[in-house]
């Protein structure tokens, strides 16, 4: 997917992690030297409603931050599946929680869908919250945006001061994920 604008979406419901997932790839994107821009959404309630991350990455200059079609997702469960699927190009990787998304049950799309176990993944890992980092890392071997090393330098920076004791069960949920595909 290099070489051209690559406009992400990431979406799921409050406490899984989606905007944490796009600031990190946002600053990993910093660390690579790309442009950037990225805007964040949530329901009111947040912790359950609805949450959704985009984020624009190119070498080149970025016209907009509106995204309309996005031509990468990561989606988290599948409401947001059945929401947004629509809107992403035919064709696109999307990679998706199969813990949480029945790809049985949903209807075939002209996308490269990606299966991920990761909430399963991440409650063997001993912590559910990061299931969002295993999908990144998925979403990272898949398409080879980025560098692992840029998003890793991105996680150090998303996981500041206080929540400095986060990054290393971060990490480690990242190298899982991109180990997984």
């Amino acid at each position: 997917m290099p070489d051209k604008e690559i406009n992400i979406l990431i979406a799921g419901f409050g406490g899984q992690g989606v905007i944490l997932a796009g600031n990190v790839l946002a600053y990993a994107c910093i660390d690579a030297g790309k442009n950037v821009c990225a805007m964040a959404s949530y329901g009111a309630e947040v912790r359950g409603g609805t949450a959704k991350a985009l984020i624009s990455i190119s070498d080149h200059e970025i016209d907009s931050p509106i995204i309309e079609r996005p031509n990468l997702a990561m989606i988290m469960n599948a409401p947001s599946f059945i929401k947004y699927i629509d809107t992403i190009q035919p064709g696109s990787p999307v990679i998706i929680n199969s813990s949480l998304i029945d790809s049985d049950k949903i209807p075939k799309t002209k996308h490269d869908v990606v299966k991920v176990d990761a909430t399963n993944f991440a409650i063997k890992m001993g912590n559910i919250k990061v299931a969002n980092i295993i999908m990144l890392g998925a979403m990272i071997k898949k398409t080879h945006i980025l560098e692992p090393q840029s998003v890793v330098n991105g996680m150090k920076r998303a996981f500041y001061k206080g929540k400095k004791g986060l990054y290393y069960i971060n990490e480690s949920a990242f190298h899982a994920g991109y180990d997984l595909i």
